[in-house]
């Protein structure tokens, strides 16, 4: 299976796998510079009820200090959070309800499997967990850049 693309940053710092050459990743960078995207406007772009919208400003929260999210960005993050939203409300009524009705599974515990397996694929997608994090390499903005430091 193929693997997904990674930013010619990431590839620096993998150790330049690809075995591409310095000119090829200094093109790439410029390229990739190109696509920048603007983090200005992260409002949550769906009406959504209260809890969908406080998980989605924890998740920009806990990301603030990192270059991670964009506004490229909102609508998957607002997915995840609307989905987050009916895990919730799922998860409740199941608890409420209880998982069997009349000797049957109820619908919402199939529901709520379904929503997990998404979860993880949106979460994957967003590096909202440890193992997608660490692929990306994600690193605090320094404000003053290291003058040492070698682009490659």
């Amino acid at each position: 299976m193929p693997r997904n693309a990674q930013s010619a940053y990431m590839q620096v710092l993998n150790g330049n796998p690809n075995k591409r050459t310095k000119k090829q990743l200094k093109k790439r960078i410029k390229q990739e510079e190109k696509l920048q995207v603007s983090a200005e406007d992260m409002d949550i772009p769906i009406s959504a009820d209260a809890g969908v919208k406080k998980e989605y400003n924890r998740i920009l929260k806990v990301f603030k200090d990192s270059d991670l999210f964009n506004e490229a960005d909102v609508t998957t993050l607002a997915r995840y959070a609307d989905l987050w939203g009916e895990y919730v409300a799922a998860n409740r009524r199941l608890k409420k309800n209880g998982k069997y009705h009349d000797g049957k599974l109820d619908p919402d515990l199939g529901f709520k499997l379904k929503l997990s397996a998404e979860l993880d694929k949106l979460a994957k997608e967003l590096g909202l967990t440890p193992a997608a994090r660490a692929s990306l390499a994600i690193s605090k903005k320094d404000d003053e850049p290291d003058k040492s430091d070698d682009d490659f």
